[in-house]
């Protein structure tokens, strides 16, 4: 055993020397003394033994100081406090610092440095111990997200004082929800498992592989003198994903979409955060460009990541700036062509900058997470307007509102929605939901008691964009959906494309089957609808009927059309 005594003096040294030969008489420990608190080496020194010994009052110099420095740095070796007098207020900060004990000098025995050291060892193992589980994903047995940002700061001044290349890749599972759901979570942990051991075998033991979380993985690829050499490692990190995963009877075919930050050695910005939010945007191309893709971090998706932060600032003021305004777009009936509804839209009418459309703001707005409070500003407008129109003697239809999983899985959604509705006192029945298919299946676990709970009060509940997401026909029957809205690509290919064709009948088939209405979106020419297979309880939007509507204009639309429905006597 390595003991180091710091202790400015020799007779205590020689004294506690004595005393320790004593305690371990049949493993006699190797003693070393430092007598300069000051010593630059001394923190290399404690790092270099099993155990230290440090007396409190050593000039300028406390033990209090250099068991806090110590611990600092984030030393493991185990010190015990040594003072000359029995002090209440040193033991209760020795305690507060991480003094392994507090030992008075003249109270000192063989016996009792024996046991104090004997517990010191036990107890900073166990705390190593602790220190391990706190930094280590307990189900890959990778580096957690903690250990994985400290090491990435750690990496970056290594290859900035080595003038190497480094490369952080942020790695997202491809459809894992839809093993975890449809399978369980014992194949979504096993696809997960062999995921970490397949990207572990393939880097060197000093890169680091974490688990950042969910089903994304990070990996930090440091001391590379070439950038080929990290290309030629996208190569083979993608090869994780070219074989299937056996469980059980199942064989999973897992892709992952890459995103990849380089940075050379003359790169100006050697931040680990400026890092990772390239390493970000390029995840975030790779996802755009499709499944089972990756992209390099490069001019242009910076351009891209700078316009985003900028639309992501203005955006957490567009409410408070009054930049937001709703669109409403009529739903007619296939059989009359009479309004039966309308979807409200939402539009962001910036001040001083080019307008930008929702299909690129949306997404925005659920990274950085303001489309809760969007969300709540759009249904409570929704009620305003359905109330002004009741107000003023107009008889209103159902209005469909979009809704984000992000806003359903938000604490206090389903409250928010009544409280709502009681406050413009607006039937729940006019008022339908509109989730889209994608979102519904990959979340369904999430989102199916907040569903449930508005369809209870009589909300109706649409899914959106059915067709070109996830298959949710094992879901329809579960969940309380009463629309399907088949998405507009298939309505405008309709009379081109005889799959389109195909699709839209068998939709419809399915639809009047399970006893839903569908919506038909993008009728843009009267010979889309004549071609459709419409029942009379089935319903269609888009263009040929009514582009989407300010309010004023909307407004005098219903006031004039025969509408079926009556103001809710509230």
């Amino acid at each position: 055993m390595r003991i180091l005594v710091v202790d400015d003096d020799e007779v205590d040294f020689l004294l506690i020397e004595r005393f320790l030969n004593r305690a371990f008489a049949s493993d006699k420990p190797d003693v070393s003394w430092i007598s300069d608190p000051g010593d630059a080496s001394l923190q290399k020194e404690i790092n270099g033994h099993d155990i230290c010994l440090v007396d409190q009052n050593m000039g300028a110099f406390s033990g209090i100081d250099i068991i806090r420095n110590s611990n600092g740095h984030g030393s493991f070796t185990p010190i015990i406090l040594l003072t000359g007098e029995d002090n209440h207020e040193v033991d209760r900060q020795a305690a507060e610092i991480g003094a392994t004990d507090y030992l008075v000098k003249n109270e000192l025995t063989a016996t009792l440095l024996n046991r104090s050291i004997r517990f010191s060892l036990a107890q900073m193992q166990n705390q190593k111990k602790l220190s391990e589980y706190a930094y280590t994903d307990g189900l890959t047995g990778l580096a957690n997200r903690i250990r994985f940002d400290q090491t990435l700061e750690l990496a970056i001044g290594t290859s900035e004082r080595a003038a190497t290349y480094l490369a952080l890749f942020l790695i997202d599972l491809d459809d894992f929800k839809i093993i975890n759901d449809t399978y369980g979570h014992p194949a979504g942990d096993h696809v997960l498992q062999t995921v970490a051991s397949r990207m572990s075998s393939m880097v060197r033991k000093t890169d680091i592989v974490a688990r950042l979380g969910g089903d994304e993985f990070g990996v930090v690829l440091n001391g590379y003198k070439h950038e080929q050499d990290i290309k030629l490692l996208t190569r083979k990190m993608l090869r994780v994903f070219e074989d299937p995963i056996q469980f059980g009877d199942q064989s999973f075919h897992c892709k992952c979409s890459l995103g990849i930050a380089i940075l050379n050695p003359e790169h100006p910005d050697r931040s680990a955060s400026g890092l990772t939010r390239a390493a970000d945007g390029a995840l975030y191309k790779a996802k755009s460009n499709g499944k089972n893709s990756f992209a390099f971090f490069d001019e242009e998706i910076g351009v891209l990541l700078t316009k985003a932060a900028e639309t992501e600032n203005a955006l957490a003021n567009a409410i408070t700036n009054e930049e937001l305004e709703l669109f409403f777009q009529p739903k007619v009936r296939a059989y009359n062509q009479q309004i039966c509804g309308a979807e409200a839209l939402l539009r962001w009418n910036r001040k001083n900058a080019e307008p930008i459309g929702p299909s690129d703001f949306i997404p925005i707005a659920e990274r950085s997470l303001c489309i809760r409070e969007i969300g709540q500003w759009v249904f409570e407008e929704t009620c305003r307007h359905m109330r002004a129109w009741m107000d003023a003697g107009i008889a209103i239809v159902p209005i469909s509102v979009n809704v984000s999983p992000i806003q359903i899985q938000t604490e206090g959604f389903v409250k928010h929605v009544k409280r709502t509705l009681r406050a413009y006192r607006i039937d729940p029945k006019m008022i339908e939901f509109e989730i889209t298919e994608t979102a519904l299946v990959q979340q369904f676990n999430h989102l199916e008691k907040q569903l449930k709970a508005l369809a209870d009060i009589g909300c109706k509940w649409a899914i959106d964009d059915f067709g070109v997401g996830y298959s949710s026909l094992s879901r329809l029957k579960d969940i309380p959906v009463s629309k399907i809205k088949l998405d507009r690509s298939f309505v405008q290919q309709i009379e081109t494309s005889a799959a389109s064709r195909k699709i839209c009948n068998v939709v419809s088939l399915l639809a009047n089957e399970l006893d839903l209405v569908l919506v038909a979106e993008g009728v843009e020419k009267k010979s889309q609808f004549e071609t459709l297979m419409l029942l009379a309880k089935d319903e269609m939007q888009g263009f040929y009927f009514s582009k989407p509507l300010p309010n004023r204009e909307f407004t005098s639309l219903l006031s004039e059309a025969e509408i079926q429905y009556l103001p809710a006597s509230v």
